[in-house]
């Protein structure tokens, strides 16, 4: 794992130790503040004071704003975490990336691959076939690349030539390579 992954997956963790924390202290003011009493006219005993209405206003100013900041972080450090890195800890280039989604479009109704977790019964588990039984990235990258520009007629399923072309051959083939037994 990189470096930067292990200090993300530990701000992650301080943030939600931050979280938890906040949350205790807001339930410990708000319950303090209800066994105060109910509302009284001003002037009563035990009446709030003015302090005691702008305390609750800030907490409750201070609640919504911290859940609308927490989600919002958490969010913006995992989104680009979550779309370069594959099942098994594979970091995906663009290419790699778009390949994933190319891949889910087409080929995934029929093959099982762990990394876009699908489950196909047609066509060979590309976790096996590629991933296991082809030594060398170069070698599975020209596997995957001829199978989609030739097709396949063997087993229990027909799969067509040219499934895709050019790039988007390519960055499938790239993707399949990259995470095929991961």
């Amino acid at each position: 794992m990189s470096a930067s992954g292990g200090a993300t997956r530990y701000l992650l963790a301080r943030m939600l130790l931050v979280f938890i924390i906040f949350w205790i202290v807001v339930g410990i003011v708000v319950f303090l503040l209800a066994m105060r009493g109910g509302s009284r006219k001003p002037g009563e005993p035990g009446a709030e004071s003015g302090w005691g209405q702008r305390a609750m206003t800030f907490v409750i100013i201070v609640m919504f704003v911290f859940a609308l900041v927490v989600p919002t972080i958490v969010l913006a450090f995992n989104a680009e975490h979550k779309a370069s890195v594959a099942v098994g800890g594979v970091v995906l280039n663009k290419d790699q990336q778009k390949g994933r989604e190319l891949f889910a479009r087409a080929c995934a109704v029929c093959h099982t691959l762990a990394a876009v977790k699908s489950v196909g019964r047609i066509g060979p588990n590309l976790d096996v076939r590629v991933g296991d039984d082809v030594s060398t990235a170069t070698g599975r990258r020209a596997l995957v690349l001829s199978t989609i520009m030739e097709g396949r007629a063997i087993g229990r399923g027909d799969m067509p030539a040219e499934l895709y072309v050019g790039k988007e051959a390519e960055q499938v083939a790239d993707f399949v390579a990259a995470v095929a037994g991961h």
